[in-house]
């Protein structure tokens, strides 16, 4: 049965639509029109035959007169629906449209708050997806006064499928405003019954002055692990940023050695040798690897040399590449940041951990101070890390997420990205990394005592605990609404972090350290900790506890504390 609702339409709106037959109708049982925009009597718009597979679908309405949706409930199935004008979505964002029992609920920018509210499973001080399936951040720029955010986006589901690029724009790195998907693969991948589409990639601003976009397209792939190919293209955005104007292939093969893995692009231009260079994730001869890619034009790729390469060792435990390889500069050093996918670290069990190396950079040859490695987080939901330069400061944003547990069935939304990080460099050339400051605009007030140390938590606002002074063999424990707990120890001079999923058999701690500093971070589940002025991070992502009741500190000589302070946070998307 046929419902027909009258929307509101400006002149100029456009409607975009992800759509297939409903699951168990037969080709036979398919109606015609199972959707139709009409002016009044006049058809303007009509999906005519709905395929079995999602299809990616768009309309502008420049027809007058009021706008009138009809659909059949029973024949389709819409899993993303949004509407907007170019001219002021940077500022009102898209509408989320639901078909739902015969009506269209309208979910415009005003409604934001209440939805991200609703999810208790959901951060609140955290950039996630309004809807479906997110992973990566991509293209993060800072572009006339705006910082943009692209990243992996499957818009139909909740699970990893065919990649997008996502799109939001902010004025402060924690108020975001949903856009227009940016990329979509350059297939329909759905009817290919496929996997790929439009991979992680990177924001370049040339001498010109002029933005584009490299990332990596994975064509047509029907194994996850191996037999794909990987092409890398160059996007040049329109004017608004909220479409590709021209799409280029800039490179199609990789190097003598090289396997299937080759992607991940990150491009800067290097003025001592007055051209463009790239840095790509890959494998050499089975290695992890980091190649280095030399262009005159930006879309002339070639190939000259490995600039890291990693140990056997990474290899004989699972790594079997290098992802979202980042390489800047910082106060005058270079830094190269990588994950190798695959890799589980014999001593404690962890996955995919994420590391640094800092070095010069001259001649094109990359040269570490030190041939170790530095780990980045010791908690392992901090993956896919990529850095950009904003107002003389390099900041970076991750996707949390743990290979070990998996979000529960049933939410809207899977996958988040952590707080922003201020990257800078100690007095030993490591690392730190400190949540951007703008956090703290969104403090609410100071959290309760109810016993020297010990803080009463308000229900599912974001929490911040800071302590300094003499914090050997300190511990917190935070505990949740239903019984369950966390707990932060240093113990044998290292941190180490417990959620309510462990079972023991993965350790989750820190390289040894002498504790001065420390920050912890809770917000419905993720928690982000910086010790040391951010030189030991660790960062956890737990579904078992979403809301605290306490915090408590205990340390066996609590007088070594020198200070401390707690927190409550209003969410970012309330304000």
């Amino acid at each position: 049965m046929k419902t027909r609702v009258q929307l509101s339409a400006e002149r100029g709106a456009r409607f975009e639509i992800w759509a297939r037959q409903k699951p168990g109708k037969s080709a036979a049982e398919d109606p015609v029109d199972a959707f139709v925009l009409r002016v009044g009597d006049c058809v303007v718009y009509r999906i005519a035959h709905l395929p079995p597979c999602f299809q990616f679908y768009s309309y502008t309405h420049y027809a007058a007169g009021p706008l009138t949706l009809e659909w059949d409930d029973s024949a389709i199935e819409i899993p993303l629906l949004h509407s907007f004008n170019s001219e002021n979505v940077t500022e009102k964002g898209v509408t989320f449209l639901e078909l739902r029992d015969g009506h269209v609920i309208a979910r415009p920018r005003t409604s934001w708050p209440e939805w991200y509210e609703s999810d208790t499973n959901r951060p609140q001080l955290r950039f996630s997806p309004f809807q479906a399936w997110m992973n990566d951040p991509n293209g993060i720029c800072f572009i006339d006064g705006r910082y943009h955010l692209f990243y992996q986006f499957h818009p139909v589901e909740s699970e990893w499928g065919p990649m997008h690029w996502g799109h939001a724009v902010s004025d402060d790195l924690y108020r975001w405003i949903h856009l227009p998907v940016f990329l979509h693969p350059e297939q329909n991948l759905w009817s290919l019954g496929a996997t790929g589409g439009a991979f992680s990639g990177s924001a370049f601003v040339g001498q010109d002055g002029k933005l584009s976009f490299y990332y990596t397209e994975r064509l047509p792939a029907y194994d996850l692990f191996k037999d794909y190919k990987e092409v890398q293209k160059r996007v040049l955005p329109s004017a608004d940023l909220l479409r590709p104007d021209a799409n280029k292939l800039v490179l199609v093969d990789g190097p003598s050695g090289s396997s299937h893995d080759l992607r991940d692009p990150k491009v800067w231009y290097d003025a001592a040798c007055g051209a463009y260079r790239m840095v790509l994730g890959a494998a050499i001869d089975g290695d992890p690897a980091v190649l280095l890619y030399g262009s005159e034009d930006g879309e002339d790729w070639k190939f000259m040399s490995v600039l890291y390469r990693a140990s056997e060792h990474f290899r004989q435990h699972g790594a079997r590449c290098v992802e979202c390889p980042d390489f800047f500069e910082l106060n005058g050093h270079y830094v190269l940041v990588m994950g190798f996918v695959g890799y589980t670290e014999p001593e404690t069990g962890r996955h995919n951990l994420l590391y640094a190396q800092v070095g010069t950079f001259e001649g094109d040859r990359f040269m570490p101070a030190t041939p170790a490695l530095q780990e980045l987080d010791f908690g392992t939901d901090f993956y896919a890390m990529q850095s950009f330069r904003a107002k003389d400061r390099q900041i970076a944003f991750a996707w949390l997420f743990n290979w070990e547990f998996r979000k529960p069935p049933g939410s809207p939304y899977s996958g988040e990205l952590s707080l922003p990080r201020v990257l800078g460099l100690d007095a030993e050339r490591n690392l730190t990394m400190m949540p951007e400051k703008g956090c703290q605009r969104l403090r609410a007030h100071n959290l309760a005592q109810t016993a020297p140390y010990q803080f009463a938590c308000e229900p599912r606002r974001p929490v911040e605990l800071s302590l300094e002074g003499d914090l050997d063999g300190v511990q917190i424990v935070a505990r949740g609404s239903d019984g369950e707990s966390f707990r932060l120890a240093h113990s044998a001079r290292r941190l180490e972090l417990t959620v309510a999923e462990d079972n023991g058999e993965i350790k989750y701690r820190s390289a040894p350290l002498k504790l001065e500093r420390l920050t912890l971070f809770f917000d419905r589940g993720v928690v982000e900790v910086f010790a040391n002025g951010g030189a030991v991070c660790g960062t956890r992502r737990t579904y078992k506890i979403t809301d605290l009741t306490t915090l408590e500190v205990k340390s066996a000589d609590s007088s070594r504390i020198e200070s401390y302070e707690a927190w409550s946070y209003n969410s970012a998307w309330s304000n």
